[in-house]
């Protein structure tokens, strides 16, 4: 009894990287944000370093990673085989918004805002130059 409850107390506490594939980084990577070289960066995975795989997009071009504490993305053309098997995902920036918000790194409302004033500008420059030509 005692060993059957021992083991469903290790198996609803595991941590989900110990449910994860590992793999070895081959360069110098850019642990991200999201999906894509668009996406803010979080840190810097050196080469050499085992990272946990929670899941790849299609064809295994981005894949979702955990590596020191941190949660992020990784190109996966610069990831070493992973051991297991990894299931394919989708991205949902709602899920993993999550894992963000409240660090340093991360803040939409800036971001935002810097687009809207860069829009801005582009705009009145546009504006200006279409006031010349039609006066």
């Amino acid at each position: 009894m005692l060993k059957k409850s021992l083991s469903l107390f290790l198996l609803l506490f595991t941590s989900t990287s110990a449910l994860a594939a590992s793999a070895v980084t081959q360069a110098d990577l850019n642990l991200r944000t999201g999906p894509g070289v668009g996406y803010h960066p979080i840190t810097t995975v050196p080469v050499g370093r085992t990272v946990a795989v929670f899941g790849c997009l299609d064809q295994g071009r981005w894949c979702d990673v955990s590596w020191n504490g941190y949660r992020g993305w990784l190109s996966g053309t610069y990831l070493g085989a992973v051991h297991v098997r990894v299931p394919m995902i989708t991205y949902d920036p709602v899920v993993y918004e999550r894992y963000y918000v409240g660090q340093p790194y991360y803040n939409p409302r800036a971001a935002a805002r810097r687009d809207a004033r860069i829009e801005y500008r582009v705009h009145r420059r546009m504006d200006r130059r279409w006031e010349r030509w039609t006066d």
